[in-house]
């Protein structure tokens, strides 16, 4: 994804400028689920390192490396897109249980996310265990952690 600066007006703020110019990070191409054990499910999914995405351009300069913290966002939209809404919202990543960063992640590798989710809990939560890995084997993290359904004006603490 190639993205455009936003072009700043004297009428706007710059947070204003950057609110309307920022999409949500594309952190997931595809994604596969099927039946996990103890009525939960499994999911597999997929995403590519664009050096040219504008989320990436500056981290690093010449050696584009997919932050930590982009794991962790691929993980919960794979998540979201898995087990979809509920009172008409996404899960949330509420706990992060431990999160191993093993290999880097570098421009045009392909990261593959394969997670055991669910089931579900009384309080809408369920705890998700990933492995995340390049596309040439190399294990790249490893992520446990509870998300939930939020109830209506919940901040998630």
């Amino acid at each position: 994804m190639t993205a455009v600066v936003p072009a700043f007006a004297p009428d706007r703020t710059p947070a204003q400028t950057y609110a309307e110019a920022a999409a949500p990070l594309p952190a997931v191409t595809s994604v596969q689920v099927a039946a996990g054990p103890r009525g939960g499910i499994t999911l597999r999914a997929e995403t590519t390192v664009d050096p040219d995405d504008l989320y990436l351009t500056g981290h690093f300069p010449e050696l584009t490396v997919y932050p930590g913290v982009f794991t962790l966002e691929t993980l919960r939209q794979a998540v979201s897109a898995a087990v979809g809404h509920c009172a008409g919202r996404p899960p949330e990543l509420h706990r992060l249980r431990s999160a191993r960063f093993l290999a880097p992640l570098l421009a045009g590798d392909t990261l593959t996310v394969e997670a055991s989710v669910g089931p579900v809990e009384h309080d809408q939560s369920f705890e998700v265990t990933a492995r995340c890995v390049r596309g040439d084997g190399v294990r790249t993290a490893t992520v446990r952690a509870a998300f939930r359904w939020p109830a209506e004006g919940d901040d998630g603490r």
